[in-house]
C-alpha cells in the first residue's frame, strides 16, 4: 500500500503547474519537419500499385479476369498447402464462387461462417480462410474488412492462409478515400450508417515486439493472398 501511495504522490508532483518538463525524444524517420506537404503523385494504375505494395510486404497477388480463374486459383492454392479444412464467409460473393464443390472433391473440408456459437474453434483448426473485402487501398496495399452477418473475423485471422477476392471497382486509390467513405456513411445516418466494425489488414501479420525480431504470422495469417478479378 505504501508503495502505490508512493507512486501516486510522484504523479501528482509531477503533473503540477510548471514542475514537470517532458522529454524530448529525439528524431527519427517518421518525425515531421517544418516543411510544407508534399502531394503525392496521382495513382494512375490502382490494380498495379495494390500488387506492388502488397507484395513488399510479402503478400501474394493476382490480378484474374473472371470467377474461373479465382475458383482455380484457390484450388490450386489448397492442394499445394495441403489443406484438409477450409473456412469462408457466408456471402452471396463466395456461394456464386462455387468453389465448395471441387474444394470437397479434392479432399477439402469446406465450413462456411453461419454464426454457429464454436465457430472460433473451427476457424482456428482451418487451414485456409477465405472472404471478401468492402474496399481495396492500392497505396498500401490494405484491404478494408466489414464485420457483420456472414462475416466473422476469425475468418480472416485464425487460419494460417488466408486469400481475399476483391472486384477491381473496389480499389480506392489512398487511405483517406477509404476513411471518407465511412464519414459519409456516419454522417447520412449516424451510428446505423456504420458496419458492426472495420479492420485494415496490411499484408501478413507481423510483430517486431519481442526484442526487436520481426516475426511473421505472430498475430494473424504469415501466408495472404489477394485476387483482383476484373
Amino acid at each position: 500500500m505504501a508503495d502505490r501511495a508512493e507512486f501516486l504522490e510522484k504523479v501528482r508532483h509531477r503533473t503540477q503547474r510548471g514542475r514537470y518538463k517532458p522529454t524530448h525524444a529525439p528524431d527519427v524517420a517518421w518525425t515531421p519537419k517544418d516543411e510544407p506537404p508534399r502531394e503525392d503523385p496521382r495513382i494512375e494504375d490502382p490494380p498495379a500499385r495494390f500488387l506492388q505494395e502488397l507484395e513488399a510486404l510479402g503478400g501474394h497477388g493476382k490480378r484474374v479476369t473472371n470467377l474461373g480463374e479465382v475458383r482455380e486459383y484457390v484450388l490450386s492454392l489448397a492442394r499445394g498447402r495441403e489443406a484438409k479444412l477450409l473456412v469462408r464467409w457466408d456471402v452471396p460473393e463466395l456461394e456464386e464462387l462455387g468453389a465448395d464443390g471441387p474444394l470437397e472433391e479434392a479432399g477439402v473440408e469446406v465450413a462456411v461462417w453461419r454464426g454457429l456459437e464454436d465457430f472460433r474453434e473451427v476457424a482456428g483448426k482451418a487451414d485456409i480462410g477465405l472472404s471478401t473485402a468492402e474496399w481495396a487501398i492500392a497505396e498500401t496495399g490494405t484491404l478494408v474488412l466489414e464485420g457483420g452477418r456472414g462475416k466473422g473475423r476469425s475468418v480472416t485471422l485464425l487460419p494460417p492462409t488466408y486469400v481475399a477476392v476483391v472486384p477491381v471497382e473496389k480499389i480506392l486509390r489512398t487511405v483517406p478515400e477509404a476513411i471518407e467513405k465511412y464519414a459519409a456513411g456516419y454522417a447520412a445516418g449516424g451510428a446505423a450508417g456504420l458496419p458492426a466494425n472495420v479492420c485494415l489488414h496490411t499484408g501478413p501479420s507481423r510483430s517486431g515486439d519481442i526484442e526487436m525480431s520481426l516475426f511473421v504470422g505472430m498475430h494473424g495469417p504469415g501466408d495472404v493472398h489477394v485476387l483482383l478479378m476484373g
